[in-house]
């Protein structure tokens, strides 16, 4: 007689300690997002790596915070250790994941495996189709002093007429970087290979041309004007 409306209180109470348990969850992580967008804005990178840590606690399939935490533990922060860890981490969830795939060719990269780099970045430009892996393609190949290969792939991407408008970011320091052409950083790479002045002004100027605000361009044009006595 009793256990029907015992069964019913227990069912209740389990219910309603459910609904308490997912409404706090659910707080925690409106706050926690509330904290990361704020640490966001103000380029508060540390509270920003703990809020999106925090928020993966709580949904580790969100891709999204992967792409963000390896961002900065890598890019703003320069903790590889973290960066790798995230990285290897967000690619089980999501092998196919191109920014993921940059980073983890980017960390080998840093670690001298530059034909495990390659493959890296040859996998992340048959999935995406983007370009500027070829260009990442070119650097593992300047990093072993393969100059021949580098400027053959280069050359390829500055003189294919169908070459689209492609973003890459460049970076201005550590802590800062700006969003170019791709063609540009084309440009400035052959500058920084030129062995003469006259050579490597040509090319400042043509990367200048399509990106006007290229910051590096900038700098090394105006230690080239240093070097040669030039205003």
């Amino acid at each position: 007689m009793y256990r029907p409306i015992l069964s019913l209180i227990v069912a209740s109470f389990s219910l309603t300690s459910c609904q308490s348990s997912d409404s706090k969850s659910k707080s925690s992580e409106n706050n926690w997002q509330q904290v990361y967008k704020t640490a966001y804005t103000n380029h508060d990178y540390p509270t920003a790596i703990v809020a999106l840590n925090l928020l993966l606690i709580q949904d580790s399939t969100n891709a999204n915070h992967y792409d963000s935490l390896a961002t900065y533990y890598l890019k703003r922060t320069q903790n590889i250790y973290g960066g790798k860890t995230i990285v290897e981490k967000g690619l089980k969830l999501n092998p196919k994941n191109h920014l993921l795939l940059e980073y983890q060719g980017l960390v080998l990269i840093g670690e001298g495996k530059l034909t495990e780099a390659r493959a890296i970045f040859e996998k992340a430009y048959e999935i995406s189709k983007l370009n500027k892996f070829q260009y990442m393609i070119a650097t593992t190949y300047a990093n072993e002093s393969n100059l021949i290969e580098f400027e053959r792939i280069v050359d390829g991407l500055i003189n294919n007429p169908n070459l689209p408008s492609e973003k890459f970011e460049a970076m201005i320091d550590n802590n800062n970087s700006q969003m170019v052409e791709l063609k540009a950083t084309c440009y400035l790479a052959k500058a920084k290979l030129s062995k003469d002045a006259l050579t490597m002004r040509s090319y400042i100027d043509s990367t200048l041309k399509i990106e006007p605000d290229y910051q590096e361009a900038y700098y090394m044009l105006e230690e080239l004007n240093k070097r040669t006595g030039t205003k």
